[in-house]
């Protein structure tokens, strides 16, 4: 009965959680005031709704004629609901088996297959998801037009409804991670005891991953996959609206009430909260331990003579060797090619940025008409690339290669301060959730954290931007400084519970250590706790999640040009400023037309820019295989 009630109480705090969000944009919708009160309104009127079937519908918008109609949520659910999540489901199992084997025959294999098979994952990994649609639908069309054959439909067109095409491009990246992380665990796995006791009865590498690793493995991988699936969702939104599917998105699209909006965010919320809730419960898993001494003992916040003995700015290299996760960052820093090149690059990238904006000014050339030497025109914007126009121009006429130099600078910046701000954030709190709040409320941020794992990010805040960034009227009632701000710290504080819990975990971790509560014990004040004990342990860990967050943030940028909420807000779907999620607006249009040269050099520059950072990360954490050595 214990079990039940936790589990409601969750699940209504999700729901109070949904409404909440799904409220929030009216803030920004009236002269940019915040009105608190038409808020608690607007939400006290969503709470109601839920106690009166006969308001539960959703606008929908008829193609033919473009009138919007109600439909019940109950066909919603019966129909896109159902075909949205088909996709999803069908993508991710499918993703699950081949993940499966490859990282089988990665660790079966020897030498060259396997660094292979390593290394294409990594560069893969790279790709932003919509590349995949991208690359693959080059590819139909270059089949097509050789042998008159088209081997997959790319676009849902009324009761066409496309499956296959869809699926495949979803299951590429979730592929990717999860053979990755089949491959950290197998690998943890394989130094314990109980699989050398196997191996010395003489069972083979296969027999003892297959009958032996994979049970263990699997139940991790559970626990481990909501970043997964979190990450799919985010996809799914953006498979559904290239493909021109009328699924989950369209309705909130269509929809962008409160009341749409939290029942659209529940439709999503509710199966996989109680999909993880009982299978959770079905394994038994173990309650995150939690460390109580410090509800045991009373911990000074600051002793002035620990204070002194403190030299920050001397490395001091302690008896308990606790500095050495910071020297083996350092050395990786300075002396591996693999993080020193992709700093060069990001670098040179970033100089060439602001030395074009010191030198012209930012300008961007517009050719709207290109003539002959005769004075005939030959050419009207958009223009394919030339010797005189290196990379194109866009459908305006203005160079592609010039808003990459230009947009450049402004993309790498800001997703640098979204990811600092997140990890400061983040550590501040832990810091609170860790010393000065009781398990009641540690449990509660933890149950927030989960529930946003079914969430899509992306989804969430498009819906925060759409008010702040979409402009119709062709006004503004707020500054480019002020929306920029507004868009940095919801993209910065949107994902604050889920850093607080995973940093919090973290210090919990290094406070279990023997020497940490002997340091208590023996009166070390809260500040010297953190300094001399928590940080370097904790500083490794931290630089690593922030390059995650960087990867996640452009990835976000990516996902959000698509759904045209471009950096600093558009006019009429014109961007304020030049930066590279404005330039990947147009893949939509870019799809149906062909004009591929359009798209091409900005989602190289985010794949190279991934590229970097996952680079960078990798070397952060890099740890030689031990696999099957000897």
């Amino acid at each position: 009965m214990k079990i039940f009630t936790t589990t409601l109480l969750k699940y209504i705090s999700g729901i109070i959680g949904i409404v909440l969000i799904s409220c929030t944009p009216i803030l920004f919708t009236l002269n940019g005031s915040f009105d608190l009160q038409l808020f608690f309104t607007t939400f006290l009127g969503v709470v109601k709704v839920f106690f009166n079937p006969s308001e539960w519908h959703l606008r929908f918008i008829v193609f033919t004629t473009q009138k919007t109609i109600n439909v019940s949520f109950l066909d919603y659910l019966k129909g896109p609901y159902v075909y949205s999540m088909m996709i999803l489901v069908t993508s991710l199992l499918l993703s699950l088996i081949i993940s499966f084997v490859l990282s089988f025959i990665t660790l079966l294999s020897k030498g060259f297959i396997k660094k292979i098979l390593l290394q294409l994952a990594k560069i893969l990994e790279s790709f932003p998801d919509f590349s995949f649609i991208f690359l693959i639908q080059i590819v139909v069309v270059q089949v097509y037009l050789k042998t008159d054959i088209l081997i997959l439909q790319f676009y849902s067109l009324g009761d066409n409804l496309v499956y296959i095409a869809p699926i495949l491009c979803l299951s590429i990246l979730p592929t990717l991670l999860l053979f990755k992380l089949f491959i950290l665990l197998f690998e943890e796995e394989w130094g314990k005891s109980y699989v050398e006791l196997a191996r010395s009865k003489g069972l083979s590498n296969f027999e003892v991953l297959l009958n032996h690793c994979t049970s263990n493995v699997l139940k991790s991988l559970f626990y481990q996959s909501k970043s997964i699936v979190w990450l799919s969702l985010s996809s799914l939104l953006i498979i559904e609206y290239l493909f021109g599917i009328n699924g989950i998105l369209y309705y909130l699209m269509a929809d962008f009430s409160p009341r749409g909006t939290t029942f659209i965010l529940l439709s999503i919320f509710t199966p996989f909260f109680l999909f993880y809730t009982v299978v959770e419960r079905i394994v038994n898993r173990e309650q995150i331990e939690r460390n109580v001494i410090f509800n045991n003992f009373n911990l000074s916040m600051l002793n002035i003579q620990q204070m002194k003995s403190i030299n920050i700015f001397r490395n001091n290299q302690s008896r308990s060797g606790i500095s050495e996760p910071l020297k083996r960052v350092r050395a990786n820093f300075f002396k591996h090619l693999t993080i020193k090149i992709p700093i060069l690059i990001l670098l040179g990238l970033l100089l060439t940025s602001f030395l074009y904006f010191i030198i012209f000014d930012d300008k961007i050339d517009q050719i709207n008409y290109i003539y002959n030497d005769e004075g005939k025109m030959v050419s009207i914007s958009p223009h394919p690339p030339s010797s005189d126009i290196l990379f194109g121009t866009d459908a305006f006429g203005y160079s592609i290669l010039q808003q990459l130099i230009v947009g450049i600078k402004y993309t790498i910046l800001i997703t640098l301060i979204i990811a600092t701000i997140r990890i400061v954030t983040g550590y501040l709190f832990a810091i609170f959730y860790v010393f000065f709040i009781n398990n009641k409320l540690r449990l509660a941020i933890n149950s927030i954290a989960d529930g946003m794992h079914f969430l899509p990010l992306t989804l969430l805040t498009y819906i925060l931007l759409v008010p702040i960034l979409r402009n119709i009227t062709g006004v503004w009632e707020t500054t480019l400084s002020e929306r920029l701000i507004l868009q940095i710290m919801i993209m910065s504080l949107v994902v604050l519970p889920v850093t607080t819990s995973s940093i919090g975990n973290e210090m919990n971790e290094t406070l279990k250590k023997e020497y940490v509560q002997s340091s208590v014990v023996m009166g070390g004040s809260l500040i010297w706790i953190l300094i001399k004990h928590i940080n370097p342990q904790l500083w490794p860990k931290i630089l690593l999640l922030w390059t995650q967050h960087i990867v996640q943030v452009l990835q976000m940028f990516v996902h959000l040009g698509i759904l045209s909420i471009l950096v600093g807000g558009s006019i009429y779907g014109i961007p304020e400023i030049y930066e590279l999620s404005g330039m990947i607006a147009i893949s939509r249009e870019v799809f149906m037309t062909k004009q591929f040269w359009m798209i091409i050099p900005p989602l190289l520059t985010f794949m190279l820019l991934i590229y970097c950072f996952n680079t960078i990360a990798h070397g952060i954490s890099k740890k030689p295989i031990q696999f099957f050595k000897k």
